[in-house]
This record gives C-alpha cells, sequence and structure tokens, in this order.
C-alpha cells in the first residue's frame, strides 16, 4: 500500500527577479544581501558572526607565541653528568628469607624459620612447609623476632654454612641501636686477614701433591748441576 501523494503548486516568491538584465540582476542582488544582513534576527548575521570570531583565536595564538620569551638554553653537559652509583655485588648463592627464633644462646650464632611449600609427590600438590637453618652473625646483631635475608655458602662449622645479608625487618631495637651487619665483601676481608695471619695452606689433592713434590726435586737436581 502506497501513501497518497499530493502536488501543490507554490506561489511566485517574493524574491523573484523580473528583468533579465545582468547590470539589473548584480544590483538586485547586491540589494538583496544588504538588506539581510541588516535584519538583527536574520541568520546569515549570526553565522557571519561566529565564523568571524572563530578565525580571531588562531591570531592570538601566533601573537602570544611570537612575543613569548625564547625557551632556555639546554644544561650542559658537566651539570648532567651525575655520580656513579654504588654497585653492590650479591653473594654467589641462594638468598632466602626467615624469623630469627633463637638468638643469644649461642655466639655468632642464630636460629632462623624459613617458610617454604614442599611438593607431595602421590598427591601432586604444594603443600606449605618449615625448615629451621643455622645462619652465622658475625656481630651479634640479631635479636629473637626479626625478619632478616641470608644466603648460603658460608660455612663455619660443621652444621652452619649460612651467614645473614641484612635485617629486613628489627623487632624490638632499631637497627641504628645495634651493631652493624656485614657486607658480602667486608666478609670476604676479613676471612682473608685470618686466613693470611694463620698461614693456611691451600687444599692439594693427593695425586697434586706428588706431582709438586716430583717438580720440586727436579728443580733442585737442576739447580745443583748449574753450579
Amino acid at each position: 500500500m502506497t501513501p497518497r501523494a499530493t502536488l501543490l503548486r507554490s506561489a511566485r516568491p517574493s524574491i523573484f527577479l523580473q528583468s533579465r538584465n545582468a547590470a539589473t540582476l548584480a544590483a538586485s542582488v547586491c540589494s538583496l544581501l544588504s538588506a539581510m544582513q541588516l535584519q538583527p534576527h536574520s541568520p546569515q548575521t549570526i553565522r557571519r558572526s561566529l565564523t568571524t570570531t572563530t578565525t580571531q583565536p588562531p591570531q592570538l595564538t601566533t601573537q602570544s607565541s611570537s612575543s613569548s620569551p625564547p625557551p632556555p638554553p639546554p644544561p650542559s653537559s658537566s651539570s648532567s653528568l651525575t655520580e656513579p652509583q654504588r654497585v653492590h655485588t650479591r653473594p654467589p648463592h641462594s638468598i632466602k628469607f626467615g624469623t630469627v627464633v633463637a638468638a643469644g644462646r649461642m655466639d655468632k650464632t642464630v636460629r632462623v624459620l624459613h617458610k617454604h611449600p614442599t611438593y607431595h609427590k602421590k598427591l601432586h600438590k604444594n603443600f606449605p612447609d618449615s625448615t629451621i637453618y643455622l645462619v652465622h652473625d658475625p656481630c651479634n646483631s640479631l635479636r629473637e623476632g626479626d625478619v632478616i635475608e641470608f644466603s648460603s655458602g658460608w660455612r663455619t662449622s660443621k652444621n652452619v654454612r649460612h651467614v645473614v645479608e641484612r635485617i629486613v625487618t628489627p623487632f624490638a631495637i632499631p637497627v641504628d641501636q645495634r651493631p652493624r651487619v656485614l657486607s658480602y665483601e667486608e666478609r670476604e676481608m676479613i676471612k682473608a686477614e685470618k686466613e693470611k695471619k694463620q698461614g693456611k695452606k691451600r687444599r692439594v689433592g693427593r695425586i697434586k701433591r706428588l706431582v709438586e713434590m716430583r717438580l720440586e726435586i727436579e728443580r733442585k737436581r737442576a739447580e745443583k748441576g748449574a753450579e
């Protein structure tokens, strides 16, 4: 079903131009445009005012940009250079976190509780577990309840092979009121001085020791033959 269409003939518009002369046509168009601009409620006047206002901000921005002072020069290379940061070498061993559960019972040694997951082979699941380690404390700076970071590879006795690296969270007594925890480099220096003072020799195997003894005998024989 189509809608009914009604055709209506409109009347002749009031702005229809009677003359076909080109000069008269141009004059009438100019008079018509001037009359429309003079009307206060004419949309043409509003549109023209809007277009003129929108073209003004770019000119203002260009003027402000031209009148603004030049940017400051870049800083010199001497000021940009900063002091090299000190790189702390970490020990080449495993790092663990734990809580001190016993301190002061042994000299320079504490008991640390380390929590870790354990894999069950039959159930194929991880369960929480804990292990107690004996940790070496060179300066007796740990207290019971401290959360510390310790590493392996520092054997001081048969059962002690861990050493404290730093105090993560102190308990009761602040860190600045305790003896300072030694770093990895400081421990190595103290160990080297101690070995040098004791005159400790490096450990050599049986075969290597026999080879060195034979080379020493041959060297002495060569010196006697040269004399």
